[in-house]
């Protein structure tokens, strides 16, 4: 899971699956959806990732998504149509949808499914990069809807400190790429939180 944020003051959920070859914990936290998936992915526990999303979605909010597949080693071809079908379905009804990877399997299956979403998937193969994307958009989640210049930059108005957006070192690759497809250079710490739009 990510590291710990600052005190809860926004709504927040958690969940945790597991099946015979894997595992899945959920963190929900406003609009920001980070699902953890481990093991072996199957067809069925397909609903048990999707459903969080939808849930928000029903309820009119607009969800960013956060795929840690760190730990994935593998898929049913079923369960990796099923996905893409449905963050096709709900493509302009979310911010956009990130997803890390690290096996060459998996990293494969992201990439065919993002080519038939027309590239709305951003796919990082770096956890310090994605874990500070997450945080940017734990910290705009939890912006009030109207601050002043002087409330906004008051620490009761921050996320999460710059130093918990670094991820334990056991969890960090030093043989990946430095930079995820799907972010430009530099973007980590002064760019907004929201990717491009996705096709319609």
């Amino acid at each position: 899971m990510p590291p710990a944020g600052p005190p809860r003051t926004h709504s927040s959920a958690e969940d945790h699956v597991r099946w015979s070859r894997g595992e899945l914990r959920i963190k929900v936290t406003d609009d920001v959806v980070y699902e953890q998936v481990s093991g072996y992915l199957e067809k069925e526990v397909v609903s048990k990732i999707t459903h969080p999303i939808d849930k928000l979605i029903s309820q009119g909010a607009k969800p960013i998504i956060f795929n840690d597949w760190w730990e994935l080693s593998g898929y049913d071809s079923d369960a990796r149509l099923k996905l893409t079908d449905w963050i096709f379905w709900i493509r302009g009804k979310i911010v956009g949808s990130h997803i890390l990877v690290r096996s060459k399997i998996v990293s494969m299956g992201v990439s065919i499914a993002n080519l038939a979403l027309g590239g709305m998937l951003t796919v990082y193969t770096d956890r310090q990069e994605f874990t500070l994307a997450y945080h940017r958009a734990l910290r705009q989640s939890m912006k009030p809807p109207h601050t002043s210049p002087s409330s906004a930059s008051s620490p009761a108005s921050m996320g999460a400190p710059a130093s918990t957006a670094t991820p334990p070192a056991s969890q960090t690759s030093a043989g990946v790429a430095a930079s995820p497809s799907g972010s430009s250079p530099g973007s980590s710490h002064d760019d907004p939180v929201r990717p491009p739009r996705s096709i319609r």
